[in-house]
């Protein structure tokens, strides 16, 4: 009886894990599920011809939608890259054409320009942790000598 109970333990732990490696491939296959209804794309029918129904409130996913609204808006601490910084007499012009050029020559990094008294500051990119800024951080430092990573808030990720 013993044997029994730990052979089923044991089937239902590897059909487990079957499912969930299946789970992840549908995932990880397709990276455009950013910012994509998460309802409908576990409606959608995947290779194995399988298909999920969900039967729930619609306000369910109203509040599903809000989180998403209002975690856009949060910030979380985190680490940035400034290349430049500067308080000279051109500097608000130099920084407006940095904050101009730079998604020209490296999309993909957002690009921030504040103004610190008496200082221009540019930065680039929403990094959570130091080890991504650096990897960042390298690839910039051949077009911008003076850069260096700063912790700041950045922008919560998107979902």
């Amino acid at each position: 009886m013993r044997k029994s109970i730990s052979k089923c333990a044991l089937i239902f732990v590897f059909l487990f894990i079957c499912r969930l490696a299946a789970a992840q491939s549908i995932l990880s296959s397709d990276s455009t599920i950013l910012n994509r209804d998460i309802f409908r794309i576990l409606e959608q029918q995947d290779a194995n011809m399988s298909r999920v129904t969900i039967k729930q409130s619609p306000h369910i996913v109203s509040a599903v939608n809000n989180q998403i609204i209002n975690a856009s808006q949060k910030r979380i601490p985190g680490y940035r890259i400034r290349i430049f910084f500067d308080n000279k007499q051109d500097a608000r012009v130099r920084s407006e054409n940095l904050e101009r050029s730079f998604p020209e020559q490296f999309p993909g990094f957002r690009v921030y320009r504040t103004f610190d008294n008496p200082y221009f500051k540019v930065t680039v990119g929403d990094f959570r942790t130091r080890s991504d800024a650096t990897r960042a951080f390298r690839m910039l430092e051949g077009s911008f000598p003076g850069a260096f990573i700063v912790r700041e808030n950045i922008n919560f990720p998107p979902l």
